[in-house]
């Protein structure tokens, strides 16, 4: 059983639908849907009665609440005692163009662990946790070795996208034009994963190339200034007021994205804490790469 569901069934109790307790707890209403069914599944329980007017608890749900309502009380009552035990530093390793989406929302973990020191690592290559390089990593590929536990946390998407002051110049970006007749920003092959590399060596001519970076965050500073085109992670987009998709999404270049900590790690208190925050946040985020 899992805590996460536990938590969202005493929301929809309260809020009496999902869509209320999606905009209290801050995350979709589909996932607030999956919760629910998750922990009616495990328990082999109807908990609500799907009516018109919302989800009204059934008896066995009425049953189940003031229980619930007891470990939330329990553990905010760990958390406050523990909360001031969590003091040291944690090593993030994060890759390149997830780390400016990152940057943007760990204020919070700041807040709620202040004497907590994160170290962010930057960077698209693996590090190795079994040699403590890092703490928790994202990664968009499984690790193969190691007592390591993982966590699908992200599915992103990708499009093309342009300034709007190029798209302005160049209307043709909005078609299939946009191969052989506008500008393209690329990363270095170095830097380039191989989902994306396959990508541009079959759609991509090289005399369309006027820049090859090894940034991304220089690639999306080139993009905005009109430079040319760009094929952007579009959750991260979303944060990128200049830039306008002009494609639809990509299939091929839809990724997952898994949280990685060495097993032995996760039973430091310290760590586990910035785990399950990730995983709260990353849970809220999602909605950001649907479409």
């Amino acid at each position: 059983m899992k805590w996460n569901d536990l938590r969202v069934f005493s929301v929809v109790a309260s809020a009496g639908s999902l869509s209320a307790a999606a905009r209290e707890l801050g995350i979709s209403q589909p996932t607030v849907g999956r919760h629910i069914d998750s922990l009616e599944a495990t328990l082999n329980k109807r908990l609500f009665d799907r009516q018109s007017r919302g989800y009204v608890l059934s008896d066995q749900g009425l049953e189940l609440l003031p229980k619930v309502e007891a470990m939330e009380r329990a553990a905010f009552a760990i958390e406050e005692s523990s909360q001031s035990d969590l003091s040291g530093v944690i090593k993030l390793a994060i890759p390149e163009i997830t780390s400016r989406f990152l940057g943007k929302r760990l204020l919070p973990l700041q807040k709620l662990y202040p004497g907590l020191t994160i170290e962010i690592a930057t960077s698209n290559q693996f590090v190795n946790l079994s040699r403590r390089e890092a703490d928790i990593a994202l990664r968009t590929e499984l690790p193969s070795q190691g007592d390591l536990r993982t966590k699908r946390v992200m599915s992103t998407q990708a499009a093309v996208y342009a300034s709007h002051q190029y798209l302005a110049d160049n209307p043709q970006a909005l078609s299939d034009a946009r191969y052989n007749d506008c500008d393209w920003i690329l990363p270095l092959k170095e830097v380039t994963s191989k989902q994306a590399s396959s990508w541009y060596a079959q759609h991509i001519r090289e005399k369309n190339i006027r820049y090859r970076c090894g940034s991304l965050h220089v690639m999306m500073d080139l993009a905005l200034s009109g430079a040319g085109l760009i094929l952007w992670t579009t959750g991260y987009a979303k944060d990128v007021p200049g830039l306008k998709k002009v494609s639809p999404a990509i299939p091929s270049q839809n990724r997952d994205y898994w949280l990685v900590a060495h097993s032995e790690a996760l039973n430091q208190p310290r760590i586990r804490a910035v785990w399950d925050w990730l995983v709260e946040l990353l849970d809220k985020e999602q909605h950001r790469f649907n479409s």
